[in-house]
């Protein structure tokens, strides 16, 4: 109530400066102050405010990256690597792998945020089901596969390679290594055993094969010259030395990683690669060791729809033979008949020397026949 002291007229307005009725000057006018701090995070005040975030400690080149994770900033770098694929003339891996690898990337970063405990709403409505630990697994060894094929003179690779190692590097400690680990199903030895080596050696060879010439783009097939008959006496005129449309010269040499789908095969043999370095005692499902099969069958129809006389092609099939072998033993059942027989000696070593140990330990010695043996009266006891 604003209320003139000479008066008491109560003032129909509270910012006036002089009271209507006796003119006398009014008391400064003074608004109702705000509710307090305190009284916000009462019981009968408004919510309170949350906590302070807490300040960053870790390294400072982590600061400004999203979750201060190198996960993070390594699938970064590879989303800038994918939106460069599409100028024409740097290397791509074709739309359906930037699309994986896009998603895959997304959902890596979601699981970075969530483990460091920090709220994006870009990726908060991703539910943790759909980024397990197997999810950046994955991602990895996609990044690790591709990098071949993103090999070019160009600033991807660099790109590219520095992404891959970062998002490696942090996520070997988070889901490789360890008891609970993937690394641990895996070992690099068994490429080496028999006869697994074959199949390695094969793998190998077809990786190899997409670095050389597939194709010419332009090249015009050699043709026979004109044989002139004994009617036909064509007026005698040579062919330049150098022709371009008879001689087969020309276009530009193609090698296996600029064709199409050639991403999807590389892919395909790095799976195979990893598959064979999987460890015998771990449990796999039944349709897994039909899968080189399967993928053998589509690579013999690639390298037949893309077959030419050139270097690539002929490697990349003399690579499938060894392959094929040792496709054939897995869908049989049967890549691991050596390992087992090396096996077989240890065991029976083994069971020789702990023979005199068992006899000379008296709870493990058979003592249900004590009578000594009598041969002497023709024969063993009955």
């Amino acid at each position: 109530m604003h209320q003139c002291p000479e008066c008491g007229e109560v003032a129909a307005e509270p910012r006036l400066r002089y009271c209507e009725h006796c003119g006398a000057r009014m008391p400064e006018f003074k608004p109702a102050a705000l509710v307090s701090a305190e009284g916000a995070a009462g019981p009968g005040g408004a919510a309170a405010l949350p906590p302070p975030k807490p300040a960053y400690t870790g390294p400072k080149w982590l600061a400004p990256v999203p979750a201060h994770s190198p996960t993070a900033l390594g699938v970064i770098l590879h989303l800038v690597a994918l939106a460069l694929s599409i100028i024409p003339t740097l290397a791509g891996v074709g739309p359906f792998w930037a699309l994986v690898m896009a998603v895959g990337g997304v959902l890596v970063i979601a699981r970075e945020y969530r483990a460091s405990n920090e709220v994006q709403p870009l990726v908060e409505w991703i539910p943790s089901t759909l980024h397990p630990p197997f999810v950046p697994a994955a991602y990895s060894a996609l990044a690790l596969g591709l990098s071949l094929h993103m090999m070019q003179l160009s600033i991807q690779p660099v790109l590219w390679l520095l992404g891959t190692l970062l998002v490696v590097n942090d996520q070997w400690l988070k889901v490789f290594a360890g008891p609970n680990g993937y690394a641990r199903n895996f070992s690099p030895r068994q490429l080496v055993r028999v006869p697994r080596v074959v199949g390695f050696a094969g793998i190998m060879l077809c990786l190899l094969s997409l670095f050389f010439t597939w194709t010419i783009e332009g090249e015009v097939p050699r043709v026979r010259a004109f044989a002139p008959s004994a009617q036909v006496r064509p007026p005698d005129v040579k062919l330049p030395p150098a022709d371009v449309v008879y001689g087969g010269a020309g276009g530009l040499p193609t090698s296996g990683l600029e064709l199409p789908v050639s991403s999807t095969m590389v892919l395909g043999l790095w799976g195979l690669l990893i598959l064979l370095m999987l460890r015998r005692k771990v449990a796999r499902p039944v349709w897994l060791r039909f899968v080189p099969a399967g993928f053998t069958v589509i690579s013999v129809a690639w390298a037949l729809v893309n077959m030419r006389l050139k270097p690539g092609p002929v490697m990349f099939v003399a690579g499938l033979i060894p392959m094929g072998l040792m496709a054939v033993l897995q869908a049989a059942g049967r890549e691991d008949l050596y390992a087992e027989e090396e096996e077989a000696p240890v065991a029976a070593t083994r069971t020789q020397e702990e023979l005199p140990v068992r006899m000379s330990d008296p709870e493990m010695r058979d003592d249900s026949n004590t009578e000594p043996a009598n041969f002497s009266r023709g024969g063993p006891p009955g």
